[in-house]
């Protein structure tokens, strides 16, 4: 399907009742997903910082953002299989960017696996950079590359306008 003919998909903040989906998304994209009980936990604890898209009533696809001190970790992305490759993981992850921005936000980061060219590829092109490859990162024969993506505010305030409605109700602390 071309990018341009892709429907939309709804991009908003995570319910509780999203859990499955995002359980059923981890099963599908990783190899070692994040078990339920651990997503609830952390729906608990950053629930107002996951963000979903949402195609035809059904999530498609999250990114959760832990922001301190003016530094996010996007600590869990995906998109589930099926719509991998029609645009949807950089809608995402634009929107994700976006939040952050206007949370003053100066800098994203994260890890991804050296071998996770398709992800490694969504992130150069978005912007991110490679700021340091570490080859025990989550212990022996587990490495990462870690990337960052430096926000402007500035710059971002310029496209507030084209912020989803999420990061507006959040705002409100509805």
């Amino acid at each position: 399907m071309d990018i341009a003919e892709a429907p939309q998909p709804e991009y908003r903040r995570a319910c509780f009742a999203d859990l499955e989906d995002l359980a059923a998304i981890e099963a599908d994209v990783f190899d070692e997903p994040y078990l339920y009980l651990m997503l609830r936990q952390l729906f608990e604890l950053h629930g107002s910082e996951w963000l979903v898209a949402e195609l035809g009533g059904a999530v498609i696809g999250y990114a959760l953002t832990l922001e301190k001190s003016g530094r996010a970790l996007l600590f869990t992305f995906a998109v589930a299989k099926q719509y991998q490759g029609c645009g949807y993981g950089r809608g995402l992850l634009d929107r994700a960017l976006r939040a952050c921005g206007e949370l003053g936000t100066k800098v994203m980061y994260l890890t991804v696996r050296p071998d996770n060219h398709a992800a490694s590829n969504l992130f150069k092109q978005a912007g991110f950079e490679l700021v340091e490859q570490d080859n025990r990162y989550f212990g022996e024969g587990e490495p990462r590359d870690v990337l960052e993506y430096r926000l402007f505010p500035e710059t971002e305030l310029a496209i507030l306008n084209e912020i989803p409605s999420f990061v507006a109700s959040a705002r409100n602390g509805s």
